[in-house]
Order: C-alpha cells, then structure tokens, then sequence
C-alpha cells in the first residue's frame, strides 16, 4: 500500500495505491453453477486473468474534513452543504468525518474487449466486481486502522431516497481533479465511472449501523445488512409497505 497526497488546491486529499488479488477459484464462483457453458467461461476467465494482472491499479482517495453547520434537514462538510435527514443525524455527535472516493481502475475498462464478445466481457465485468469489492475492504480496515476508529460506518449519494445521486457532485467537489488523482470522473446522471467504482461519506460515531440499513434494494451483491424498516422510521425516511 502507497499513500501519497494529490492535488494542488485541496491539500489534504490523499491517494491510496490499493494491492489486489486475482484469485480464479473466487471469481469462478460468480459463474451460475449450472452454466451450460462453463467449461468455456472457465477458459474465457483464465484468458482475461492474464491481460488484466499487469494493469488492475485499484486506488482509492479521501480527506480528512470538518463538520460546520448543521440542521435537521442536513449538513456542512468543508463548507459544502449535504441535504439529507440521515447524514444530518448520523454526524451529530461527531466533527470529523472521511469522503472518499474508491475505485477497481480505468485500467481494466482500458483494456480491448469489447461488449460484444459477451462471455469475455462477462468475465472481466466479474473481475472488476471483485476488484472492487477487495479494493473497498481493503481501504475501510485501512482508514480505521490509520485513524483509531473503533466502529466506522459509510453513507453512499444514490443509497437511498434521503441522500439522492445528484449530490455526487457535491461530494466530488471536496477532491480537486479527481479524473487526474486516481482516473474517476462523474457522468451527465451523476454516477462515477468507470463504473466499478463507489463513493461516499466515512465516519465513526459510536455505532454499529450500516447504510445497507435502509436501502431498499432487495438483490444487491453489496449488501453487509438486511434492509430495518424500524430504524428507516427512525431516521424519517420511506419504509416498505
């Protein structure tokens, strides 16, 4: 792991070169495990696993920053104001918190299969899934461990109604050229891309609570909790009916 700071205007924004592992027993358990096919897909994969190690460079990038102002409705982070019930009550109790920004690399959408050729595509989509998944592990242990933080928890723009994708751009905001620091960048609808990638808001005030909490989404390969309508209600946000 390689930590260095990026970035001329924000000066505290860090880079963390993530390490990585291809491991062809994992990903081949993303296969369905009656796939007609997977005698080929397990070629197909092993073909991919060989252009992708020299390049995957996952990375992630975050900064130390403030709360300032608050309210019911939501908060101030670096002076960069955050609309959400959520966020606003999640942070009430603590000044300092962790954006960030995590990604499997423009590296592996760099490389030449195109979506046509489906199975190979299909594969190196598996890979940048797991490239993600260990890249986002591997950056939340290593932000808790550098700063002593006991319990942490992260919110993500887009998770759920309170804390609407639009306010991608707020987040970007607080990383100065995010596209030169670690080859992000966010679309016209406000998702990162490469695709493969997340962002979002660390902090530690004293819970255990995960965002996945009061997400609605029924079938996510992310999911670290099941969806509790009770604490939903708590925070005032849309419960299942």
């Amino acid at each position: 792991m390689i930590e260095t700071r990026v970035g001329s205007e924000k000066e505290t924004q860090r880079r963390v070169e993530i390490p990585v592992k291809l491991e062809r027993e994992e990903l081949f358990r993303s296969f369905k495990k009656q796939e007609k096919t997977r005698a080929m897909m397990e070629k197909y994969m092993d073909e991919i696993i060989l252009v992708a190690l020299p390049v995957v460079r996952a990375k992630g990038l975050y900064r130390v920053s403030c709360i300032g102002a608050r309210d019911s409705d939501g908060v101030e982070i670096d002076g960069v104001r955050f609309t959400s019930k959520v966020l606003s009550q999640s942070l009430s109790n603590i000044d300092t918190v962790f954006p960030y920004i995590v990604t499997c690399g423009k590296e592996l959408d760099e490389l030449p299969v195109p979506p046509k050729d489906h199975l190979r595509y299909y594969c190196l989509d598996i890979i940048k899934m797991n490239v993600l998944f260990q890249a986002s592990k591997y950056f939340m242990d290593y932000l808790k461990e550098k700063y002593a933080l006991k319990e942490i928890t992260h919110l993500h723009p887009g998770e759920f109604a309170d804390w609407p994708i639009e306010q991608q751009e707020q987040l970007f905001s607080l990383f100065d050229n995010t596209e030169e620091a670690i080859g992000v960048k966010l679309s016209s609808t406000k998702t990162i891309q490469p695709i493969k990638s997340g962002s979002g808001i660390l902090f530690s005030n004293g819970t255990s609570f995960e965002s996945c909490q009061l997400c609605l989404q029924a079938k996510c390969p992310g999911r670290r909790a099941a969806y509790s309508p009770k604490l939903a209600k708590q925070f005032g946000i849309k419960t299942k009916k």
